[in-house]
C-alpha cells in the first residue's frame, strides 16, 4: 500500500453574509450567538460555502465551533465537503483550525480527507490553508 502525498493549499476567501442570532443561558457571564456565514473563495480553493457557528465571548476572549459545508473545487477537482472547525481567541493571541469530516467529499472530491486552518492577516484579508489528500 503507498503512502498518500499531502497537498497544501492555500486561498483567500472573503465572508459575503454573516447573520447572527443572539442566545441565553442562564448563570452565563458571555454574549452567545448562532451565526449563518456564506464565505467566497478564490485561488487553488475557488467556490462558496455556507457555516452554522456556535459562538461565545467576553471582554478577555471569544471561542467558536463550525460545520461548513464548501461546494466549488479544490486544486481543479470539483465537488463538495465539509469542515468542521474551531476557533479560540485569548486577548490579542488567536487560533483556528479543523479536519474534513471523513466521507463527506462528493464529485470528484470524494476521498478528500485533512485539516484546515483558518488566518486573518494584519489588513483584514481571510485565508484557508488545506493539508490535503486524495484516495485514489
Amino acid at each position: 500500500m503507498s503512502e498518500l502525498q499531502e497537498n497544501v493549499i492555500r486561498a483567500a476567501f472573503d465572508i459575503s453574509t454573516w447573520e447572527p442570532e443572539s442566545y441565553e443561558v442562564d448563570g452565563v457571564d458571555s454574549e452567545l450567538s448562532r451565526v449563518r456565514a456564506t464565505k467566497e473563495f478564490a485561488g487553488d480553493i475557488e467556490g462558496s460555502s455556507v457555516a452554522e457557528l456556535l459562538m461565545a465571548g467576553n471582554n478577555r476572549g471569544a471561542g467558536y465551533v463550525a460545520s461548513e459545508v464548501f461546494t466549488g473545487s479544490v486544486l481543479g477537482r470539483r465537488g463538495s465537503m465539509i469542515v468542521q472547525h474551531w476557533g479560540l481567541a485569548d486577548g490579542t493571541a488567536a487560533a483556528s483550525s479543523g479536519h474534513i469530516i471523513p466521507g463527506s467529499g462528493t464529485g470528484e472530491l470524494e476521498g478528500i480527507a485533512g485539516r484546515a486552518e483558518y488566518s486573518q492577516d494584519v489588513s483584514g484579508q481571510h485565508f484557508l490553508e488545506l493539508r490535503v489528500t486524495f484516495s485514489e
